[in-house]
């Protein structure tokens, strides 16, 4: 098992902005050492001849076509609007940030 330094756990740590306890980051080079070592024992099967995929579940990136279609009008989207501005086609919502 590949063994993790204390410094690799903190730079690890501060790029993904935690403060970790020292309890904490014993528990954390373990399992950090564990994924490498899954990672590794992944890299090392053999893929020769396996066909490239997009992805895994067949028909996963079967869509609709794109196509352009009628939309409603600003009327129609304003329609249901408790307090909206017809002329400006914009709603009216209640303040949120610095409220």
């Amino acid at each position: 098992m590949a063994r993790i330094s204390p410094q690799e756990i903190d730079r690890v740590a501060a790029l993904a902005q935690l403060r970790l306890p020292d309890e904490t980051r014993a528990r954390l080079g373990a399992d950090l050492a564990q994924i490498l070592e899954y990672v590794d024992r992944l890299q090392a099967v053999p893929t020769e001849g396996v066909p490239l995929t997009a992805h895994v579940v067949e028909g996963a990136g079967d869509l609709r076509p794109d196509a352009p279609r009628p939309s409603l009008s600003v009327h129609e989207a304003l329609a249901n609007a408790t307090d909206a501005n017809e002329k400006t086609g914009l709603f009216r919502v209640p303040r949120v940030l610095g409220a």
